[in-house]
């Protein structure tokens, strides 16, 4: 009789032990789940105003050194790819910015940032040549265009907070 007390008593220990252990296992994947989903959060954050002004910043001094350097024609294909690939992910931030806020002056910098990705996308197509300097100025043209708005967007954002703040 005692015997089959202590297996009894020994099968509700292990039982609880059991529990304890998938409760844990449980926590852990919710833990781990949430912890995924804050860095899926972080990456597919939208950046700051000055955030993007500096992004556009680093695009214009791109196409910049990309106007003046003379490279073999492969490296310079490769420097115009790179250019239109951060182009192309300036587009996409831009637009999304647009949307989510709902902004007009943040949509015309997408629609400028599109203007100069055309204009540089016939240099990859080999529709204008390397030396023709036409498309690469007017591309710069464009950024420049695209940078003076996001100045006026900080501007505007400057004038805002101040208002806020009263």
């Amino acid at each position: 009789m005692n015997g089959l007390i202590l297996l009894a008593d020994a099968a509700a220990e292990s039982g609880t032990v059991r529990l304890v252990l998938e409760y844990l296992l449980y926590a852990a994947v919710i833990v781990v789940g949430i912890l995924i989903l804050l860095l899926l959060r972080r990456k597919t954050r939208l950046p700051r105003h000055s955030e993007l002004r500096a992004q556009l910043g680093a695009l214009a001094a791109e196409l910049s050194a990309l106007r003046k350097a003379d490279p073999p024609r492969l490296k310079w294909l490769k420097a115009l790819s790179r250019l239109l690939y951060n182009a192309d992910k300036l587009i996409y931030v831009t637009d999304r910015m647009a949307d989510k806020e709902r902004d007009g002056e943040i949509a015309n910098v997408s629609a400028l940032l599109e203007q100069m990705r055309a204009e540089l996308a016939v240099y990859r197509t080999g529709a204008r040549a390397a030396d023709d300097d036409g498309g690469l100025a007017a591309a710069q043209k464009k950024i420049a265009e695209a940078e003076e708005l996001m100045q006026r967007v900080l501007a505007r954002d400057a004038q805002l907070r101040t208002e806020r703040s009263r």
